[in-house]
């Protein structure tokens, strides 16, 4: 993926899940949209700690960045799951900085975030004195051609605007409700239109 901004009006911005939306994959969830171009659209669910923490993932990648990972003493590294596609694959949602190595496969989320994926980047944020937030994801979300904007009109998304602190100053397992509630909607009775699950 080539090192680009965020497109079209979807990103960057989030996709509040809809009761209706029962796919285990995203029920409950809040996406950040990254991408949305006519070839499909690419996502980050931020509200689903993984099950594992930040040296325990990183033991798998890199001895030597779980080791750093370890050290960040009341630091902690919070790690989410991403979506269901490429479980293997880790990126990092940080805030941009000149100080930061370029991440040639990075892609930047409005004005002050980016999502990157190399070790160097990830090295550089864990030696940091003070790398402000990041977060490390497994996997992503992604859609084929007018996947997305049929789950929309059929009521399984409300898209919602970009803000920031909704991936990293709101508490992740408020993250939802603060959007439903952003939406100016109650989240016990939120439901939008048919809904549905997604293929």
């Amino acid at each position: 993926m080539a090192s680009t901004s965020a497109s079209s009006h979807l990103a960057p911005g989030y996709l509040v899940a809809a009761p209706a939306l029962r796919d285990p994959n995203f029920s409950g969830t809040l996406v950040l949209m990254a991408g949305h171009r006519r070839e499909g659209a690419m996502g980050f669910v931020v509200n689903r700690p993984a099950p594992l923490s930040a040296p325990a993932l990183l033991d798998n990648v890199d001895a030597r960045l779980a080791a750093l990972a370890r050290a960040r003493s009341g630091a902690e590294v919070p790690v989410l799951v991403g979506g269901p596609v490429a479980g293997d694959q880790l990126w990092i949602l940080h805030r941009r900085s000149r100080s930061l190595p370029d991440d040639g496969e990075g892609v930047l989320v409005g004005r002050h975030l980016a999502l990157g994926s190399s070790l160097p980047l990830l090295e550089a944020l864990l030696r940091a004195e003070d790398p402000g937030p990041f977060l490390l994801l497994v996997g992503y979300a992604g859609w084929a051609p007018l996947q997305l904007e049929n789950e929309i009109a059929h009521g399984a998304w409300v898209p919602m605007e970009f803000a920031e602190d909704l991936a990293f100053t709101v508490p992740v397992a408020s993250r939802w409700e603060e959007a439903v509630r952003r939406l100016g909607l109650d989240p016990a009775g939120f439901a939008v239109g048919g809904g549905g699950a997604m293929a």
